[in-house]
């Protein structure tokens, strides 16, 4: 069993961008679309998948432009869930759903060789890459779009919570919303009637959208199109019980496409609204003739029900009575050409209610009493006819408590305006600029330049609690910051040190999408194509009109967040947040053990200090374990800082001699991974001591930290010879010992050499 990132990322390995409007970007596009929905996956927040909406937005253009234009629809979607959802008695998000919905979706395609040969089959493609990037347009609009339409059913659920609870529910004299001015919403422009004609030759003349979706039915269902109609107008006219988002998102969608002044329209073009429009409800109750969809007549539909199905996990409870009935908060599976296993990891399969009288029922999750059952995959069956053997299995285990949320504004809808604000910052002269030409100027911006505003304006949370600060769109009772300087916190020039954090932020982001240091290069666009930045370096070894650029954005920020609507201010806290903690790191240089053994235990030891405290993680880096632990505190996103007994280019030749002379290989990658680790620390402090080498950095961390990691053997080594001189200074054993000396407390990882 494995994780949905993994099988999801094997469709970008097949994935062939040649067909890219930009070819220029297009690996560094399609790269930022991996790597956003890699971390989505990981992460599973809103703000994440806001990132895998913005990439395929503005890889496909859809509505003639990138993200600006589709934006209303998605943002709308997730607003209204975050205000109405409460109001209501079953209800989840739809929001972060409809990315996983598009991960399952991307896996079955890259793992399903049936699924995949059926897809190509159907639509006459090639099994080529090139195939992978059409299925990535067409699905990328069913599965991101297919709830879109979910504001109408909120307002219909609204209104029938209210009067089951006032008058009970199955009262016939409840009002129920129904909507007006329908003939006009469902109505096709002459234009779009006399566009449908010419593509679809022979088809009856299409009036409405209802005509349109009809068709789409006939052809690919076989349903007949009067009674589709009917049925259609039966579904939103004088409905009291039932109002179906799936209908509202395809003809949503389908007015979006026909508002354009140009619009490119074909049948799988259509079967992306008529697979919209039957995952939801229609084809479970009210269609003519209904059936289980068959991969074989129209693979976007039998997919998209498949998986919106599978996809009930880690999904946000608005709904009262949803609240109550939690459904599992992590999932894993396995896929095949004859089988899908899938695992999905429950809290708990029990539910605890209390009645009126304050007593306590302890009943089976529903969820979990479904799939238990065996009724999960009977309803997945009757909806659809798969040649999948599925088998599910349940777990229970303990959800890990979120360590990564802040106090800032958890609603991600001013993302957007944030990194504009972020990206004009960067200019002298940004305070004399309208909010409409930084919009402008940003939308000028490669993907991976767009992506990497937002990026930086997500972590903004972050580093503002560092400093006792968060930022919210609320008028709150806090003191508004006007300048970073005067906040009170643990650090004395807290501008800088957001520039450092900047600094190591934007390092990761480069490296993440494959770029390298390296200083061979001239122009700009040169360094972009090959993907190397002199600036990958300490915080300390950048040029001073670098460093200035980020003091210019941090001081610029505050005034620019006031020319955009948003209203997003940034506060102080009145009194400190979590406690920092300092884990000094050390150990032997060389060793035979298990390397994954050792991380597993450094990072067991470092995510249990991380619950309850700010943790930075502070190493010498040495050759071995010092590296070891660095690279530990980076992949659990903690604070790293390097205190080295020498300058850094002297210091990587050191380590390099120092590696050849004990008969190892040290490679031009070796040297890169250390050059890339050193950029990732906020701070790259020096600490010499020509005499002893390490004895002298060592003793620094020693005396800065509060706990001591040491990767050791447990042999004891003389530290005096017999005149009491000083022997065998700044090695593992030298370092306990000053830790011990000094009272901080010693965890020992064993390290067999």
């Amino acid at each position: 069993m494995k994780p949905l990132s993994v099988w999801s990322n094997k469709f970008f390995e097949m994935l062939d961008m040649s067909d890219y409007a930009r070819p220029e970007t297009a690996e560094s596009d399609k790269l930022c679309f991996q790597n956003s929905l890699k971390q989505f996956l990981a992460s599973g927040q809103k703000e994440d998948a806001f990132s895998v909406y913005f990439c395929f937005s503005e890889i496909f253009q859809l509505f003639g432009q990138g993200y600006e234009n589709t934006k209303k629809l998605i943002e709308m979607l997730s607003d209204h869930e975050y205000h109405s959802g409460e109001l209501l008695s079953k209800h989840r998000d739809h929001y972060s759903h409809s990315v996983y919905v598009f991960a399952l979706g991307l896996a079955f395609y890259a793992n399903d060789a049936a699924f995949r040969r059926n897809y190509l089959s159907f639509y006459h493609l090639e099994e080529d890459g090139r195939s992978a990037y059409n299925f990535l347009r067409f699905w990328g609009m069913v599965a991101l779009f297919h709830d879109i339409g979910y504001p109408f059913q909120l307002a219909h659920e609204q209104i029938k919570t209210y009067t089951e609870e006032v008058w009970g529910k199955g009262e016939p004299t409840s009002p129920f919303v129904s909507y007006g001015n329908f003939e006009m919403f469902i109505k096709l422009n002459e234009s779009a009637r006399k566009y449908l004609s010419e593509v679809f030759p022979g088809a009856k003349p299409f009036f409405t959208y209802h005509d349109l979706l009809a068709y789409g039915l006939l052809k690919r269902e076989g349903y007949d199109p009067e009674a589709v109609c009917e049925k259609l107008t039966e579904r939103v006219v004088k409905q009291p019980d039932f109002m179906d988002h799936g209908y509202f998102s395809a003809v949503i969608l389908a007015r979006q496409i026909f508002s354009l002044p140009e619009y490119h329209f074909d049948m799988q073009c259509l079967d992306v609204l008529t697979a919209i429009l039957l995952h939801n409800n229609f084809n479970k109750y009210d269609a003519p003739d209904k059936h289980p969809i068959r991969f074989d007549e129209h693979p976007l539909a039998y997919l998209i029900i498949l998986c919106d199905e599978l996809q009930c996990w880690d999904r946000l409870a608005y709904g009262k009575i949803s609240k109550r009935d939690p459904i599992a908060w992590d999932f894993a599976l396995d896929i095949s050409e004859n089988a899908l296993l899938v695992s999905y990891t429950y809290e708990s399969f029990d539910t605890r209610t209390y009645n009126d009288d304050l007593k306590l029922n302890v009943g089976l999750n529903k969820n979990y009493s479904e799939m238990d059952r065996g009724v999960f995959v009977e309803k997945i069956r009757s909806y659809v006819d798969t040649p999948l053997k599925i088998i599910v299995r349940t777990e229970e285990k303990k959800k890990q408590k979120k360590t990564n949320l802040f106090a800032s504004d958890d609603n991600f809808i001013g993302l957007c305006d944030l990194a504009k604000a972020i990206h004009a910052s960067y200019n002298d002269h940004c305070m004399s600029l309208s909010s409409d030409f930084i919009s402008e100027d940003f939308g000028k911006l490669d993907l991976e330049f767009k992506l990497s505003n937002i990026e930086q304006a997500k972590s903004y949370g972050y580093k503002l609690e560092l400093i006792n600060c968060f930022y919210s769109r609320k008028d709150l009772d806090y003191p508004v910051v006007e300048d970073f300087n005067q906040v009170e916190a643990s650090y004395t020039d807290n501008l800088g040190f957001l520039c450092r954090e900047e600094h190591v932020r934007w390092v990761k982001e480069k490296l993440a999408m494959g770029w390298k240091y390296g200083t061979d290069y001239t122009t700009r666009e040169e360094r972009n194509r090959k993907k190397i930045h002199k600036d990958i370096v300490p915080y300390e070894m950048l040029a001073k009109d670098e460093r200035s650029k980020d003091e210019l954005m941090v001081r610029n920020i505050l005034g620019l967040l006031k020319k955009f609507d948003s209203n997003i201010k940034i506060y102080n806290f009145r009194t400190g947040r979590k406690p920092n903690l300092e884990i000094a790191g050390t150990g032997h240089r060389y060793f035979n053990d298990d390397t994954e053994r050792m991380k597993g235990r450094i990072k067991e030891i470092l995510e249990q200090y991380s619950k309850t405290n700010h943790v930075i993680v502070r190493t010498c880096f040495a050759y071995g374990a010092d590296q070891l632990i660095a690279e530990c505190a980076l992949e659990l996103g903690l604070t790293l800082k390097a205190d080295l007994p020498m300058p850094v280019e002297q210091y990587i030749e050191n380590v390099r001699q120092d590696v050849l002379s004990h008969g190892r290989a040290f490679t031009e990658e070796d040297e890169l991974r250390m050059r890339h680790l050193l950029a990732q620390t906020v701070v790259c402090r020096v600490v010499e001591d020509p005499k002893f080498t390490y004895a002298e950095a060592n003793k620094y961390i020693v005396g800065k930290c509060d706990k001591l990691i040491a990767l050791w053997d447990r042999k004891e080594i003389p530290l005096e010879d017999y005149d009491g001189r000083p022997i065998n200074r700044g090695g593992t054993y030298d370092c306990i010992k000053m830790a011990e000396a000094h009272r901080k407390e010693v965890i020992i990882v064993d390290c067999y050499r």
